[in-house]
Parts: structure tokens; sequence; C-alpha cells
């Protein structure tokens, strides 16, 4: 790896840790403080409790994703394209519904979809290099 691959690799991996962190603290914040009978609302044709265990399982693939990473585990590189589409797939389908309801989030949102975008050509190299 040169030192470009090297200063790539750090970011993804910080970057990965941090985002997974926050989807998995967000998940599990709103699974414990939402109200039982709101967890099961049916009214706007959405069960929420599966979007907040969807993004809390997926905030720990991108957790996992990034501590190997770390490690340099050799098939770090599949698993992380594996937890970038699952990233990138949540935030996708969930960006209109925080667009209506948390303007703020879907920067964030925003964000994670473009440096997600940005990092594939990089993990299907290295993924390929193996």
């Amino acid at each position: 790896m040169n030192r470009k691959d090297r200063n790539i690799h750090l970011f993804l991996t910080i970057f990965l840790f941090s985002i997974g962190l926050y989807m998995s603290i967000n998940g599990g914040w709103n699974i414990i403080s939402t109200d039982q009978i709101d967890l099961f609302d049916f009214d706007n044709k959405d069960i929420p409790i599966f979007s907040f265990i969807s993004e809390l399982l997926i905030g720990v693939a991108t957790i996992l994703s990034a501590v190997l990473m770390w490690l340099r585990v050799h098939w770090a590189y599949g698993f992380t394209l594996f937890a970038s589409g699952l990233l990138m797939a949540f935030n996708l389908t969930n960006l209109g519904r925080a667009i209506y309801d948390n303007p703020t989030k879907s920067i964030v949102m925003v964000i994670i979809l473009i440096v997600v975008l940005q990092s594939l050509p990089f993990l299907i190299r290295q993924n390929q290099r193996i």
C-alpha cells in the first residue's frame, strides 16, 4: 500500500467507526425511548420498530467493518463493501422521511452517502488485490 492508500484506509476506518457508533446509538436510543404503542404504529403504512432495528444492526456491522479494517484482516475489504452497501441502502431509503421530519439529519445522511460512494472504488480495488 502506498501513502495515499494508507491515508484513505485510515480515513475510512475512522469514518466507518464513527458512523457505526452514531447509528448504533441512534437506533438503540430510538428503541428505548419510544413508547411501545408507537413502535408498532401502522398509521403511515410503516412500522418504526423495523427501521430502528435495522439502523442498530447496520451500525453494528459498520463498527465491525471498521475494526476489521483496523486489524487489516484479509477479508475486511469485502465485508466493508457489504457494510457500505447496507449503509447506502439504509440512508437512501430513509432520506425522504428525514427531509420531511428532521432536515438536519438529512444533511448527515447525504454526507454519509457521498463518502460511501467515493470510497467504493478504493474498496473494490483493494478487494481485488487479495
